[in-house]
């Protein structure tokens, strides 16, 4: 249960550090936790979306967006449909599959 609690925490980790060492770094953390959360990256910005809320079996239709330059999350407005799938096409965010 612990690690469940602490799922809506970010880290950023830094792949071509100066030196040997890869640098990890906290970020603030996600307004919503989730579980089972996909992810994409679109012009410098994260996408965080789908998977469940913690501690439920619900879908979730909720898509939250990471800004790195500022450190900075967004709730975006929640998805229409149940999706199992997100992606970028053509700088869109586009979300696939689903279930109604």
């Amino acid at each position: 249960l612990e690690a469940m609690r602490k799922s809506h925490t970010a880290q950023e980790l830094n792949p071509f550090p100066k030196g040997a060492k890869l640098n990890w770094k906290k970020c603030k953390d996600m307004p919503t936790g989730m579980i089972y959360a996909q992810t994409v990256l679109i012009r410098g910005n994260v996408y965080v979306g789908g998977g469940r809320g913690i501690g439920s079996d619900d879908d979730n239709y909720l898509i939250q967006q990471y800004s790195p330059a500022d450190d900075r999350w967004s709730t975006l407005p929640p998805a229409p449909v149940r999706w199992f799938g997100m992606g970028e096409l053509n700088g869109q965010l586009v979300i696939v599959g689903g279930e109604t």
